[in-house]
């Protein structure tokens, strides 16, 4: 093996401390021996982690010792530097489980192995177990002979920002706080902060504060909000100012703003810088502080040319009382001669940054300070020279000259600002005072002046005006949106503001597609000359160039579409969208895409300004989070709509509860939070919002209490049916927990099945009964058939006999299967009894008695008698010849009485013998239906009278 010669104090390079640890470690006690010994894939490898800014780590050899970089070791916590070069399944022994099985695949088949965010429970420096989240991938390093000699292990512990997350999720939930929220909070174009108390640690930060701290949002989430102020020189004073801020948000629970935060640099870096912040309170349903949104906007730049604005005036100052010490030193004339002007204070001027000067009776230059003379440069000495010698516009010589004339003849003083053009080119703005200089007989021999470069005033001034404006104009679109809750209104107010402002021909807001391809304008603003743009354009229309510069997020500014390059090869489309000269169009980026534009066109050229482009990109991102905010107001207020739609919808009641505050020796209580109009109907009580669950129904059973109890407790939902005393009433319930971080409120959802219930009780009696009537029917049929078919008897009147039976038990069956087998009429079954005798004896058979209702078994054994006594009527009693009647009467008085009476027929002997009709009507009856039946065989006529106990015929019990 070729070792390398490098001695193991000189390597690894660089200063880091674990650098220095692998360094100074004895790795002669360890598998992989003395460093110098170490192969070249190993060096290389260990070079790649310390080098790496992400928390690496090297798992080497069969015992996968560990080495690992500077960002590791925040993760090692206290386990460092004991975990250096130790097995690492010894080290984290905790994780074992987790680790173990993704090394092994490693390490035995090369694969790649990651998992994200796993919890991970690992001991704190007490030896407590901690639950911690990191996101793993491990990775194989191969020799030079292509086996697995070692692996590469990332860990991005995720701790802090998924606790963050859940905590933000759960105050918000208890603020209320819709999905809409989300989006407006990251749309909004100043830097924002959601700060949790009591600790104020980042729930959440959107992208405007991301960019304008350069922190990423993993390492801001859980962190205290103060870790921002540490880069700051005075970020204790500021602390302690924006901490009495959040304490006075808790305790007032209104918006607390500070005075003007300042930002001290450190000493390399360029001036301070200012903030403004405010602290507003995010209140939950119960009134009380659940989150503060923090708000910081640099306004740095305002104050820099607030201040420019205020050291000019000062220069203003100082320049006038120059020119008043020099007049009133011209006035006395001491100390200054014409031959010799301003002689005594020519060193002191010549010092002074404002330009001094003085003028002759002709007019001519008779000193120059050395500001002037730098002014004129080296090939213009001014003095001895006129305006028109020195080569001044004839108006502009005429205008000064103007003024020395004044001032020679009055002795006034002038003061006036102008635009200067000098002789070598400088263009810019003056402001000058010009005084007289008297010599000692009092006449006025010179005429002196001073002269500031105003140009850079004018132009803070100008920006100033034009900050001011903006913010004026902002805060006015502001006013005038705050209103409206519909995205197109928005667009189409905020467009027309803009164009009236910047007196442009076309306004509008359009989105791309999802195919990225077109884009979208729903509705814009003209000044009535150009047309709309509103509907769908394909965006390659504009040129490539054009495209191009939006897909990269660059604001497009076209000055005149006609001269401009980019716009080569699309004048038609120009010309054709209502002939655009001109025109700046911002596009907004969102989540990495190119997603909207705001655009301004007109139709003549124009060279827009700084301000103008700066302004229309302020109003794009304002105008996408307005829009953001309508559309996810809309949203909102359609989701409810379309829930409160289906929860009046449902068939199903519908309930929402809260659990009641009690005393721990009371018992539980819920109070109604919402309903939907089915639980009036399933429950008949209506108006229950407000009370509580022992007000409106005091009776019910602790069963509901104490389910309501453990689905809070556990978090699990609960099905189960359940009846209500007072209604009379069942009902199939399904009960969860409403995870909205109060853990005490039941979401409830029921359905009456009474009725369902009662079904199942009948059919459960139905077929029970069937069971019987079947068995106790093939017991009859089979006697029947025995006793029509005995031996001796007539076939022809043998089945003549059992068809008449079992048409009978037929027109019986029909009749409880009509009643669904719940019960018969009587006097159905007497009519469908004697049908058949009445086709042609209709007057002979008489029937009456008061309504009775038979159970299954009464009405066929009934149908049976009265079949077997008209069988027998016909062959040989009341009905075999022409004036025989047969009465059937019954009467209901604690016991049902039925009494069959025949007269007129032939007269009756006693039979010998006893048929099988007979043994029918007197035992079968009195088997099935425990009643007492008597047959009396009368000369005049049979009577069979049968009576059955009213217990047997009361109604069915109800459920």
């Amino acid at each position: 093996m070729v070792q390398s010669t490098r001695h193991s104090s000189s390597w690894p390079v660089g200063q880091g401390e674990m650098a220095e640890c692998i360094r100074r470690h004895d790795w002669a006690a360890t598998a992989l021996g003395p460093i110098a010994g170490w192969p070249p894939h190993l060096r290389a490898a260990v070079d790649i982690c310390l080098a790496s800014p992400l928390p690496i780590a090297l798992l080497w050899g069969e015992q996968r010792l560990q080495l690992y970089n500077d960002a590791y070791r925040a993760i090692a916590q206290q386990r460092h530097p004991a975990i250096l070069g130790r097995p690492a399944l010894e080290n984290w022994a905790e994780a074992r489980d987790i680790i173990g099985p993704m090394l092994d695949r490693v390490f035995t088949h090369g694969e790649p192995s990651e998992a994200e965010n796993w919890p991970v429970l690992l001991n704190d420096t007490s030896g407590t177990p901690v639950e911690r989240f990191f996101s793993f991938t491990f990775s194989a390093i191969r020799d030079r002979y292509g086996r697995v000699a070692g692996a590469f292990h990332t860990a991005v512990e995720s701790t802090s920002r998924l606790r963050a997350e859940h905590r933000l999720r759960g105050v918000m939930g208890e603020a209320g706080l819709g999905a809409g929220f989300h989006a407006l909070f990251q749309a909004a174009p100043a830097p924002l902060l959601l700060l949790a108390p009591p600790d104020f640690r980042v729930v959440a930060a959107n992208d405007a504060l991301l960019r304008a701290s350069g922190e990423s949002s993993e390492n801001l989430l859980g962190r205290p909000g103060f870790d921002l102020l540490a880069s700051w020189t005075n970020h204790a004073e500021v602390e302690q100012q924006l901490r009495a801020s959040l304490e006075r948000v808790l305790t007032q629970r209104v918006a607390d703003t500070l005075p003007m935060v300042v930002q001290r640099r450190r000493s390399r870096q360029r001036g301070p810088r200012y903030w403004s912040i405010i602290n507003t309170p995010v209140l939950d349903p119960h009134g009380q502080v659940a989150l503060v949104l923090h708000r910081c906007e640099d306004v740095t730049e305002l104050v820099r040319l607030r201040s420019a604005s205020e050291a000019q005036a000062q220069l203003d100052r100082d320049q006038q009382a120059l020119m008043a010490r020099l007049y009133d030193i011209g006035k006395t004339g001491h100390g200054i001669a014409p031959p010799r002007p301003l002689r005594l204070f020519a060193a002191m001027l010549d010092s002074i940054p404002d330009y001094i000067y003085a003028f002759d009776r002709e007019h001519r230059f008779a000193y120059v300070n050395r500001a002037m003379h730098h002014l004129f440069g080296p090939a213009g000495d001014p003095i001895g020279k006129t305006f028109q010698e020195l080569g001044y516009p004839p108006a502009l010589a005429d205008r000064l000259n103007g003024h020395l004339r004044h001032i020679f003849d009055t002795g006034d003083t002038v003061e006036d600002e102008l635009f200067f053009t000098g002789p070598t080119g400088p263009r810019a703005y003056y402001q000058f005072v010009w005084g007289p200089v008297r010599g000692d007989s009092g006449r006025i021999e010179q005429v002196v002046g001073v002269s500031r470069d105003t140009s850079e005033r004018r132009r803070m001034e100008e920006r100033l005006r034009q900050g001011e404006a903006r913010q004026s104009f902002l805060l006015q679109m502001g006013d005038r949106i705050r209103g409206l809750n519909d995205a197109a209104q928005i667009t189409s107010a905020i467009s027309e503001m803009v164009g009236h402002h910047l007196r442009v021909g076309r306004c509008g807001y359009g989105e791309v597609t999802e195919c990225g391809q077109f884009f979208m304008v729903e509705r814009d603003w003209t000044d009535g000359e150009m047309p709309s743009l509103a509907g769908r354009v394909p965006l390659a229309a504009f040129g490539t160039a054009v495209v191009e510069q939006y897909r990269t997020g660059q604001t497009v500014v076209l000055d005149d579409t006609l001269e401009d390059i980019r716009t080569r090869g699309s004048e038609q489309v120009y010309a054709d969208a209502g002939r655009v000269r001109a025109g700046v169009g911002v596009p907004l980026f969102k989540g990495g895409r190119f997603v909207a534009a705001f655009y301004v066109h007109q139709a003549r050229p124009r060279h827009w300004r700084d301000e103008e482009v700066a302004l229309l990109g302020e109003v794009a991102e304002r105008i996408w989070a307005a829009v953001a905010r309508a559309r996810a107001e809309r949203a909102l207020r359609e989701s409810e709509r379309r829930y409160r739609t289906l929860f009046d919808a449902l068939d199903e009641g519908f309930c929402l509860l809260e659990k009641v505050d009690t005393a721990p020796d009371q018992p539980s209580d819920y109070r109604y939070l919402g309903t939907n109009p089915a639980f009036v109907t399933h429950t008949g009580i209506g108006g229950v919002i407000g009370r509580t669950m022992r007000d409106v129904f005091p009776d019910a059973s602790a069963f509901w209490y104490d389910t309501f109890d453990s689905v809070i407790g556990s978090g699990e939902a609960f099905r189960f049916e359940h009846g209500m005393v007072n209604r009379g009433r069942v009902f199939d319930v399904y009960a969860c927990r409403l995870d909205d971080s109060t853990h005490k409120r039941v979401a409830v959802l029921f359905h009456d099945i009474t009725e369902r219930k009662r079904h199942e009780q009948h059919q459960r009696m139905l077929l029970n009964e069937l069971n019987h009537r079947v068995k106790n029917t093939l017991v009859t049929v089979q006697s029947m058939a025995m006793q029509s078919f005995r031996a001796g008897v007539d076939p022809e009147l043998a089945r003549i006999q059992f068809e008449g039976r079992l048409m009978a038990l037929s027109r019986a069956h029909d009749i409880l299967t009509r009643e669904s087998w719940g019960r018969a009429p009587l006097a159905e079954i007497v009519r469908e009894a004697i049908a058949p005798y009445r086709d042609q004896h209709h007057d002979r058979l008489r029937a009456d008695g008061p309504p009775v209702w038979l159970p299954p078994r009464h009405a066929l054994a009934f149908a049976m008698v009265l079949h077997e006594l008209g069988t027998n009527a016909v062959k040989y009693g009341a009905l075999s010849n022409h004036d025989g009647r047969i009465d059937i009467q019954w009467q209901a008085n604690g016991s049902l009485r039925l009494t069959w009476t025949e007269s007129g027929g032939p007269p009756v002997e006693l039979p010998s013998g006893r048929g099988f009709g007979s043994r029918l009507i007197e035992r079968g009856l009195r088997h099935e239906i425990g009643g007492r039946v008597s047959l009396d065989f009368a000369p005049a006529g049979v009577v069979c009278t049968i009576e059955v106990p009213l217990d047997g015929l009361e109604p069915l019990d109800r459920f």
